[in-house]
C-alpha cells in the first residue's frame, strides 16, 4: 500500500490561521552554546529534524521572542531544546519533559509542511486552531472517545521512533497524552512548587476528622476532672495544630500563588478531546478546543 499522510483523515469544520517558522530555536538548537541536555541532544544538527510535517504538534516558546512581525512563530521538534542546560545533568528523562513542556505553549496543528531555508519563504505555512483533525497517537496510552488530551514529550530510552512514515528516527515529536484529571493536576503542581505533605503525615481529611472527633469528645466530657479536662483540651489543641501543617499554603502567600500558576499551566496544556478509540499507533480524530485555564 502506498504511504499517504492524509490516510483516514476526517474532513471536520476547522479553524486556521497563518504562521511562522521560529527560526531562532531552530538556531539555538544548533548552537553549541545552547547546551542541550543529553536527552534531546541527539540529533540537534540535523536539519531534516526541523522541517514541519502536516499534523505535526506546533509550539511556541513560552514568553517573548524578537519578532516584532505580528505573527506567531512556531517550532514541532525539541532536539537540542534551548536552555536544557540549566537543570542538572543527572535528571530523568520525566524532569527534562517537564522543564521543556513548561517552556513552551501549544499554538495548534500543522496543516500544511513547511522546509526552514534562507529564502525565508514562508507563505502557505499554515496551522489550524480549532475544529476536528486527525493524528497519532504517539503516547504510551490508550486514548478513548471522550478523554480529553493534552501536550506532552516522551524521551526515554525505549521509546518508540515517530510513528509516521517520512519522520527522521531520531525527531523528537511533540505527542498526545491523556490529560490528568484535577486531583491529578494538584498533587503535580505541589510536588512541582514544593507544597506537598511530607511522607508518613496524615492527609488533610484524616486530620480534619482527628479535630473534629476531639472536640466531639470534649463536648461530651460532662466530669469536674481537672487533668481531664486539660487532656480533652489539649487534644483539640494538637489536632488543630496538625491540621494547619498540612494546609495547601505551607510556603505562604508566595508558595500559594506558585502553586496556582504551576496548575494553570498544567491545565494549559489541554489542548482538546478524543473523539475516537486509539491504542499507541494509532490514528484518532481529536476536537481541538480553546486551552481554559480552569
Amino acid at each position: 500500500m502506498n504511504f499517504n499522510r492524509r490516510q483516514n483523515r476526517i474532513a471536520g469544520p476547522g479553524f486556521h490561521i497563518n504562521v511562522r517558522y521560529d527560526d531562532q530555536m531552530m538556531a539555538k538548537a544548533h548552537s553549541t552554546a545552547s547546551m542541550p541536555h543529553k536527552h534531546v541532544n541527539l540529533g540537534r544538527n540535523h536539519k531534516e529534524n526541523f522541517d514541519v510535517k502536516e499534523q505535526e504538534l506546533l509550539v511556541c516558546k513560552r514568553g517573548s521572542s524578537m519578532y516584532h512581525d505580528g505573527y506567531t512563530h512556531c517550532i514541532s521538534s525539541a532536539n537540542g531544546f534551548d536552555g536544557t542546560g540549566t537543570i542538572p545533568a543527572n535528571a530523568s528523562t520525566e524532569e527534562v519533559a517537564e522543564y521543556i513542556l513548561s517552556n513552551v505553549q501549544f499554538v495548534g496543528v500543522a496543516t500544511t509542511e513547511y522546509k526552514p531555508s534562507r529564502a525565508y519563504s514562508e507563505q502557505g505555512f499554515v496551522a489550524q486552531v480549532g475544529g476536528v483533525t486527525t493524528l497519532i497517537n504517539e503516547g504510551e496510552s490508550t486514548i478513548k472517545p471522550g478523554d480529553k488530551v493534552a501536550l506532552g514529550l516522551n524521551l526515554k530510552v525505549g521509546r518508540k521512533t515517530a510513528r509516521d512514515k517520512g519522520i527522521p528516527r531520531d525527531k523528537i515529536r511533540f505527542c498526545l497524552v491523556k490529560a490528568g484529571n484535577s486531583r491529578t493536576n494538584i498533587g503535580k503542581a505541589m510536588d512541582a512548587t514544593g507544597q506537598s505533605v511530607p511522607a508518613g503525615q496524615a492527609d488533610i481529611g484524616t486530620a480534619q476528622k482527628a479535630v473534629s472527633d476531639a472536640e466531639k469528645d470534649l463536648r461530651k466530657y460532662k466530669g469536674s476532672d481537672a487533668a481531664k479536662l486539660t487532656a480533652l483540651n489539649k487534644a483539640v489543641a494538637d489536632a488543630k495544630t496538625a491540621l494547619g501543617g498540612l494546609t495547601l499554603c505551607r510556603k505562604g502567600v508566595d508558595g500559594m500563588i506558585d502553586f496556582l500558576d504551576k496548575y494553570q499551566e498544567l491545565n494549559e496544556r489541554v489542548i482538546g478531546k478524543a473523539a475516537s478509540y486509539a491504542r499507541p499507533g494509532d490514528r484518532l480524530e481529536v476536537i481541538l478546543q480553546p486551552r481554559n485555564p480552569y
